[in-house]
């Protein structure tokens, strides 16, 4: 866990994130679409940023208990943070589904796999 902290290139830091409202109006507005029956993936170009940066919309209506909203949003960043150099520079907000909380952590990352996989190739063939 403390090798984050020391590679700046792991962290997830401030500039890698999503904060304000006008940045997530921004991403809804004309988005690229990817959904699978667990999660829906948007993402928007974005040329006044030079990295990839990322939202998430976790909704208690979807997921009841706190636990496990923060179990997915942790599973979310933590691959976010791990492939931020093979994502597409752009902005991401990543909206969840009825039922993913009963989804092991392994299906959940290879959701969020072939998500950003095929956003990657929209992206670059704009």
């Amino acid at each position: 866990m403390s090798e984050s902290k020391n590679n700046p290139q792991q962290q997830f830091s401030r500039n890698l994130r999503l904060l304000l409202p006008a940045d997530y109006k921004f991403v809804f507005n004309q988005s690229i679409r990817s959904s699978d029956k667990l999660l829906t993936i948007l993402a928007k170009k974005n040329a006044e940023q030079d990295n990839p940066r990322l939202g998430l919309a976790v909704a208690k209506k979807s997921v009841k208990t706190a636990v496990q909203r923060n179990r997915i949003k942790r599973l979310c960043r933590e691959f976010f943070r791990l492939h931020k150099t093979t994502i597409a520079c752009a902005d991401y907000v990543i909206l969840v589904r009825n039922g993913i909380d009963k989804m092991d952590n392994n299906v959940i990352t290879a959701s969020l796999a072939k998500q950003f996989n095929y956003l990657r190739k929209k992206l670059t063939e704009k």
